[in-house]
Parts: C-alpha cells; sequence; structure tokens
C-alpha cells in the first residue's frame, strides 16, 4: 500500500491505497481532518506557529496509521497555502526531521494538471474541462483525449472568496453578485474557453462533492456516493440559494452538508456556480477522485474509459467469496454468441453492459443466496465503480434485476435510465438469464453451439443435458425476439420445445 498526504488549504487529507498492475487503486483508508491553512498565513505572508504545529499534529496521526497499514510508501504534497507562505520550507523542514519525507509544493499549473488526471481517470469523458476548487485556490484545466492540455490557476478559493466577498453571513444579494462578476471577470481575462459541442464539464475538490451530497440528499436518489453524480447548472443554483438563506447554526445541520464547511460553502459553491455560467455548460460530472489520485498515477497517458470500467468491475467480483471466475467468463462467451443471434443491432455500449453483467451476477450470493441478483443489484449501485456515471451503474444494476425478474424494474431507478433503455434492458435481460442458464448446465469442457434454423428459431445444442425443459424461458425468448428456443441433445436432436 501507499499513502498519499495532501496538505490542502481547507483541509489535510489522506489516501492509503494498494495498486494492482491494471492502473486499479483499492483503498484502504481515507483519513481527513480541517486545518484551513489558507487561513494561517498571516499578513506577512507567513504560516503561523501554532498552525505549522497543528499541521504536523495531523500529519502524525496520519503517519501512524499508515505504519499499521504497512505502507511501503509516502507521497506527501501541499498546495495554495503552502505556495504563498514565505515560510512553507519550516514546514518542509520539520516533516523531513521528523519523518524522512520530502513534501512536494505544488505549482499552480502541476496541481491543476494532477487534480485533472486525477478527476478524469474514474469518468466515462474524452474532451471536457476540469474545474477543481480548494480553500485557497480554483484551478481549471482542458483535456482532450483524456490528456491535459492547458491549465489555468486563479487564488479563488473557498476561504479567499469568502473572506473577500461574504462578510456577512447570509450574504446580501450584493455581496454574492460582486463575487460572481469577480470570478467571471477572471476567467475571461486569463482566456478560459466555452465548452465545446463535444466536451463535458468536470468538477473535484471538497466543495464540489459536498455540493453533489447537499444534491443528491435533497430528491429521491437511488444511488449514494457522489462520484459520477450529475449536477445540473439550475438544481446547483437552486442549492446555492437555498443555503446562502440561511444563518450559520440553520445552514449547519442542512441534510447532506459537512459540517465545517457551512462558513464556507455558499461562496464555494457561488464559484462553481460562476464556472459553469462561464464555460455555458448544462451540467457538471462530480468526479470523487482529483489531486491524491492524480499524484498516485502520474503524469502518464490515461486509459480509455472501457478499460477503467473492465478493471474495476473485475476488482469488484474479486471481493466476493461466491463469484466464479470461470462460470463468469463462460458466461460471458455465451452472451456473445447469443446477442449476435438474438440481437445483432445491439450496439457496444449494451453489449458492454451485458459482459459487466456476467462477471457480477452471482456476487450477490456471499450476501443473500437466495436473492443473489437483487443482492447484486444493490451491491452495484453502492459500489465505488471507476469508470462509470450514475446513468451508467443505474443501467448495470437494472440489467441485473431484470434479467431475474422481467416485469420488475425498479422505480428508484427510472430517474437515471433513458427512454430506449426499458426495451434493451428486456432484451439484454433475457440474454443473460438464459446464458447464465445454459451455463449451469454445460460441463466445464463441452463446447456449447448455438444457431438459428431454418424457420427462424434458435437452436441450442446442449451436450448430456436433454432433461431440461425451459419453458418459462422459451415463451421469454418467444416474446421478446419472436423466435422459438429449441434445446438439442448431442446428436441434433429437439429434446425439449
Amino acid at each position: 500500500p501507499r499513502a498519499r498526504p495532501a496538505a490542502g488549504s481547507t483541509s489535510r487529507r489522506s489516501r492509503f491505497a494498494g495498486e494492482r498492475g491494471d492502473g486499479y487503486l483499492e483503498v484502504l483508508a481515507e483519513p481527513r481532518a480541517t486545518v484551513r491553512l489558507a487561513r494561517a498565513v498571516d499578513a506577512a505572508g507567513s504560516l503561523s506557529p501554532e498552525a505549522i504545529d497543528r499541521t504536523l499534529t495531523v500529519l502524525a496521526d496520519f503517519m501512524g496509521l499508515a505504519a499499521r497499514r504497512r505502507v511501503a510508501r509516502v507521497c506527501a504534497v501541499g498546495t495554495a497555502a503552502l505556495r504563498d507562505a514565505g515560510n512553507a520550507t519550516d514546514l518542509e523542514a520539520a516533516i523531513h526531521a521528523r519523518w524522512g519525507i520530502e513534501m512536494e509544493v505544488l505549482d499552480g499549473p502541476t496541481e491543476g494538471r494532477r487534480a485533472a488526471l486525477g478527476a478524469i481517470y474514474g469518468l466515462p469523458v474524452e474532451h471536457g474541462l476540469v474545474v477543481d476548487l480548494g480553500g485557497g485556490s480554483l484551478q481549471i484545466a482542458r483535456f482532450r483525449d483524456r490528456a491535459i492540455r492547458e491549465t489555468w490557476s486563479f487564488p479563488l478559493g473557498t476561504l479567499r472568496l469568502t473572506d473577500r466577498f461574504l462578510p456577512s453571513d447570509p450574504p446580501s444579494d450584493e455581496e454574492l453578485e460582486a463575487l460572481r462578476l469577480h470570478v467571471r471577470a477572471e476567467f475571461v481575462s486569463a482566456g478560459v474557453p466555452r465548452l465545446a459541442a463535444d466536451e463535458a464539464l468536470v468538477g473535484t475538490g471538497g466543495t464540489v462533492r459536498n455540493l453533489a451530497a447537499v444534491s443528491r440528499r435533497g430528491r429521491r436518489y437511488p444511488i449514494v456516493r457522489v462520484h459520477g453524480y450529475t449536477l445540473t447548472r439550475r438544481r446547483l443554483r437552486r442549492v446555492r440559494d437555498r443555503l446562502a438563506s440561511l444563518a450559520p447554526d440553520q445552514r449547519r445541520p442542512a441534510p447532506g452538508l459537512y459540517r465545517d464547511r457551512a462558513d464556507i460553502i455558499v461562496a464555494g459553491a457561488s464559484g462553481v456556480l460562476a464556472a459553469t455560467e462561464h464555460v455555458r455548460a448544462r451540467s457538471l460530472l462530480v468526479s470523487g477522485q482529483g489531486l491524491r489520485e492524480g499524484v498516485a498515477r502520474g503524469d502518464g497517458p490515461l486509459p480509455a474509459p472501457r478499460v477503467v470500467r473492465r478493471a474495476s468491475v473485475d476488482a469488484l467480483a474479486r471481493r466476493f467469496a461466491s463469484w466464479d471466475e470461470d462460470r463468469a467468463r463462460r458466461r460471458g462467451g455465451i452472451i456473445e454468441m447469443l446477442t449476435d443471434l438474438l440481437d445483432p443491432e445491439a450496439g457496444e455500449p449494451l453489449r458492454e453492459t451485458l459482459r459487466h453483467a456476467s462477471m457480477l451476477y452471482d456476487i450477490g450470493g456471499s450476501v443473500d443466496a437466495y436473492r443473489r441478483q437483487r443482492a447484486a443489484a444493490d451491491i452495484v449501485l453502492s459500489a465505488d465503480l471507476s469508470g462509470f456515471a450514475h446513468e451508467d451503474a443505474a443501467r448495470l444494476a437494472a440489467l441485473i434485476r431484470v434479467a431475474h425478474r422481467p416485469r420488475t424494474l425498479a422505480r428508484a431507478l427510472r430517474p437515471l435510465l433513458g427512454a430506449g433503455d426499458d426495451e434493451a434492458l428486456q432484451r439484454a435481460g433475457a440474454i443473460l438469464v438464459l446464458a447464465d442458464a445454459l451455463e449451469l448446465r454445460l460441463a466445464p469442457d463441452a463446447p456449447l453451439r448455438a444457431r438459428l434454423g431454418d424457420g427462424g428459431e434458435l437452436r441450442v445444442q446442449l451436450p448430456g443435458r436433454s432433461g431440461w425443459h425451459p419453458d418459462r424461458l422459451s415463451e421469454r425468448i418467444e416474446r421478446i425476439f419472436g423466435r422459438c428456443l429449441l434445446i438439442e441433445d448431442e446428436r441434433g436432436e429437439v429434446a425439449v420445445g
């Protein structure tokens, strides 16, 4: 495992993670502490002795956790507050003297690049902009083909925006407007571009994640994690306006709000809203990852989203004792065969979802052997899957549920499904459950052959299993695909029709 403490301007956070050869990071622990270094830099531009001591105390706790986790390597980085502090070297020297760690204070472009790489790795995006709002600074990065092309850094973090523009709490409309105009003017002056038609806006950082949590808690929503959540500009403005209307004591217990951010969340929300307005984004795709993950992965090229999804699904499946890799891969091969025969026009997105469903179909057996598909779908909705937006995860969970119960599509998932998803999921669900039934009855080394007969019927040759009567499956295949299902033995004789 490796630890990556980041000394942010609002909080100090660390992530202990194990790394696999395919780039997947398995999180082992994620301690966090509030330090607010951006406010600890005095008028002379120096960190106070108390701030240095407070930071060292927090880091001592992190290092103790790292020792107990037998962490092999520690990478420590600092951001805006340490960039601005004239005596940041005092903190760096104290850290090196106590633990032998060389702390790297990142310049603005480097922070923006690494945060952006960490943010987009686990999201299904190819081109766009990343906005990373911290306590001391705001970074924007532009990426094409998942590679960073340009970065901008601004002293517009939540602490600084709060202190400069929002002296009142609740703030006045005039204060909020002054903040918005200043942020927009900074973007215009720096030449931050609008979004192109094929680009997405990605948001990362504690403020963005907290806003997503507040938004999610304010509606009936089936997925708990914020990574992959789509925060529309309209909903973002609604959340900002509601939080801005509350006095601090009323705001602090708001559902989803981190209590230690209650006094700075309005400025942060206003900064993010100004960014979405400037780039003309209708929505913000939230990343639960950022600088620490970017530091861990370095500046190398990012894999394609489909590669990230495959690695994440594989890692999830391997956590469960009920998962059988051989069965899952045989089932996947049967699915490919049946899809080519029954649904040849199925696009690659649906085929990929089927492959993932095949891998995860059995994992629910470790939770509930009698309702394993429902349990598997619930696991998908709660797992920290990388490379999936919430809509993708909802389709995957819905497919697993529909395969087992074709007439039951969880009502809670419908807001995340598209207009054509229901019909596509019914077709894919029938293929998945048929493939599972065939694989279950197939000897480990026996070949399975399937073809369309002269009359358009689906003929499946299942050696040595002539006693199987798939009446309900046959009815389902005929209803959905308009084809009769015939099971043949090894001699080619129809055993069940």
